[in-house]
C-alpha cells in the first residue's frame, strides 16, 4: 500500500480542495476490490530489493469497449523512482500480458491536469481518444482516456 499512498500524495495538488489521501485500510480495500473485479492481474516492480511500483490491468471496464479491449487500470510508481524505467517496464509487461490474452487495444484513464502523465503516456504510444469522465474517488476531477492499439507493440 505504500506505493498507492505515495501516488495519492503526489496527486493531491491535482485534485479539488478537500480531497484527502485515503487511510491505509481504505486504500487496501480499494485495491482488493479492483483486483477482485473480473479478470484483473497485478504486477509489482522492484529496484534494489524494494517495491518501486505497481500496475493492474485486465479487460476494459468501459461500456463502449469491445471484448478485445484491455485496460491499464492502475499504474503507481514511487515518486523517488520516477525516470528510472519502472513505469515503462510495468506498462510493457501489462501490454504483453494483455496481448497474450487477445487484447490488442488498450485504454487507460489519467487526470487531465497531470502534465507528467500526459508526457509519460504519449511517450508510451498512447493517444487521447476524446473521452472524459469524473469519479467521486478523485473529487470529480476531470479524467481523460488514452488508447493504444491495435498492435500494442
Amino acid at each position: 500500500m505504500r506505493i498507492d499512498l505515495a501516488a495519492w500524495d503526489g496527486w493531491l495538488e491535482l485534485l479539488p480542495a478537500g480531497v484527502e489521501t485515503p487511510s491505509a485500510a481504505a486504500m487496501a480495500a480499494r485495491v482488493r476490490e479492483a483486483l477482485d473485479n473480473g479478470d484483473a492481474e497485478a504486477v509489482v516492480a522492484e529496484l534494489g530489493g524494494e517495491i518501486a511500483g505497481r500496475a493492474s490491468f485486465g479487460s476494459s471496464r468501459d461500456r463502449d469497449a469491445g471484448s478485445d479491449v484491455g485496460e491499464l487500470r492502475a499504474l503507481q510508481v514511487d515518486p523517488l523512482c520516477w525516470r528510472q524505467g519502472v513505469g515503462r517496464a510495468l506498462v510493457g509487461h501489462a501490454l504483453d500480458r494483455l496481448r497474450a490474452t487477445g487484447r490488442h487495444e488498450v485504454t487507460l484513464w489519467s487526470l487531465a491536469d497531470s502534465r507528467q502523465a500526459t508526457a509519460f503516456y504519449a511517450a508510451q504510444g498512447f493517444v487521447r481518444d476524446g473521452h472524459t469522465q469524473t469519479r467521486e474517488a478523485f473529487g470529480h476531477a476531470l479524467e481523460i482516456r488514452w488508447r493504444r492499439g491495435p498492435e500494442c507493440g
